[in-house]
């Protein structure tokens, strides 16, 4: 009954009121209309959005104005609610009233204003109109396009609104070329939403913006595995040696891939200091990590490294082993005759008794490869079990062992061979390299022949 629905509304009582303008919103009837323009005064907002709906679906010009008023409350619903009611009025006055709306804190009202003024064909004059209205479309790229004069807009879409919002804003920010982005971006880092924080961190990365080193430090801590892994290899492409001491305690992050670009970026910033913690981390369950610590091994070129990468030749993925070998190689040529070598080949012959068969073969291989003698428990084919103590012994067991590796199912595996006998620059590989020259893999036939060609022209006497 209408008219006990509005004496209701006269109520002290907020929930009495909320259930009249309940009743009245499920059919509005003009005749009501005096009493939706009280209702959008009242202090309960419930009763206020309600009575904001009832005018939107009237089919009644009267409503306007007390919607034009409505487009004044402090609660962004109520307002959404009046846009959508006026959406489709041509007036003037409506379209002047909703255009200051583009500017609202709200992301929600933004949106709803920027759609009804596209909706009645406006068209912004000045070029801070057009600003706000492209990014009340979440057109910020054309908002950037402005320049600096876009900076506050952007800014505005940081503080409110969806993620995804949050972070095409960062991006567009960064496409700013003036250091008054800065700031806002620097705000970014400081984010709840992890992807909004990774988008900071990768345009200011980009912008190469070292006042941003102390907040992206503070993200290594952070709750998102994908922030903490964005921060460390944005401070391995800064530079920031200050990052150093933190990222270390990183080596043990629960996250694999944190583990790996935290090596990867240790290894970047040259820490001498963190050659330890480093090489215990060849000991990675992960082989991602393990891959990426000795390549990080092999860029420090430190000595204290070799005994760990050379336990890691026998580690079980391809990769982590031609990564090692090569990290060698770059520490030092010689490095199988190294002390820190010798101490590490005493500890592997003790792998000659593991349960692993594939475990002996690898030590039993490489304990060959490196001049040592092979028990029998090794597995190994009788030819391979003979010492080598000389430096001309040690090289020529190499070139077998690599041309033995050309053969190999693993394409990795025989890349890298193709690779060190390239490097060993013995003659006595020409033969071997010349069949790896018909591989079925691009990138082995490609190794070979860059061996051949590094091969002197005579084999020595």
């Amino acid at each position: 009954m209408l008219w006990l629905s509005q004496r209701q509304l006269g109520s002290k009582d907020p929930a009495v009121r909320r259930k009249a303008m309940q009743e009245l919103c499920q059919a509005p009837d003009a005749r009501a209309l005096a009493a939706f323009r009280t209702a959008l005064a009242d202090d309960d907002v419930e009763v206020r959005r309600l009575a904001t709906t009832a005018l939107a679906k009237l089919e009644d010009d009267n409503k306007i104005e007390p919607l034009l008023t409505a487009l004044r409350d402090r609660d962004p619903e109520v307002v959404k609610t009046a846009i959508t009611g006026l959406k489709r009025s041509i007036d003037p006055n409506v379209i002047a009233a909703i255009a200051p709306l583009v500017r609202n804190v709200d992301a929600g009202v933004r949106g709803h204003a920027g759609a009804a003024l596209e909706a009645a064909g406006w068209k912004p004059t000045r070029r801070e109109d057009e600003i706000w209205f492209a990014v009340s479309r979440n057109q910020f790229l054309r908002a950037a396009a402005c320049g600096t004069a876009a900076i506050p807009a952007l800014e505005s879409v940081l503080s409110s609104g969806p993620y995804n919002f949050r972070v095409a804003a960062v991006e567009a920010l960064g496409k700013i070329d003036d250091d008054r982005a800065l700031r806002p971006l620097l705000s970014a880092l400081k984010s709840p939403d992890s992807s909004v924080c990774v988008a900071a961190i990768d345009v200011l990365t980009k912008r190469g913006e070292a006042q941003a080193i102390p907040g992206i430090i503070s993200l290594l801590r952070h709750k998102e595995p994908a922030a903490r892994v964005a921060a460390t290899e944005s401070l391995g492409r800064l530079g920031a040696k200050q990052a150093i001491e933190p990222l270390r305690s990183l080596l043990k992050d629960p996250s694999w891939d944190v583990r790996r670009a935290t090596a990867e970026t240790l290894g970047r910033l040259k820490d001498a200091k963190s050659v330890e913690a480093l090489s215990t981390n060849l000991n990675d369950l992960d082989a991602d990590v393990r891959e990426a610590t000795a390549l990080a091994l092999g860029s420090l070129s430190d000595r204290r490294a070799i005994g760990a990468l050379v336990k890691s030749l026998k580690d079980s993925t391809s990769g982590v082993r031609r990564i090692a070998a090569a990290a060698l190689s770059r520490i030092d040529e010689d490095w199988s005759a190294s002390p820190e070598a010798q101490v590490a080949i005493e500890e592997l012959k003790t792998s000659l008794t593991d349960k692993d068969p594939d475990v002996r073969y690898l030590v039993g291989r490489l304990l060959v490869s490196l001049g040592q003698a092979a028990p029998e428990s090794a597995a190994l084919p009788p030819g391979d079990a003979t010492a080598a103590s000389t430096p001309e012994k040690r090289r020529k067991l190499a070139v077998s062992l690599f041309a033995a590796v050309l053969c190999d199912a693993d394409r990795d595996l025989r890349q890298a061979a193709a690779e060190a006998l390239g490097r060993l620059g013995d003659p006595r590989a020409q033969s071997a390299l010349a069949r790896a020259m018909t591989d079925a893999d691009t990138g082995v036939r490609v190794a070979a022949e860059a061996a051949l060609k590094s091969l002197p022209a005579r084999a020595p006497a």
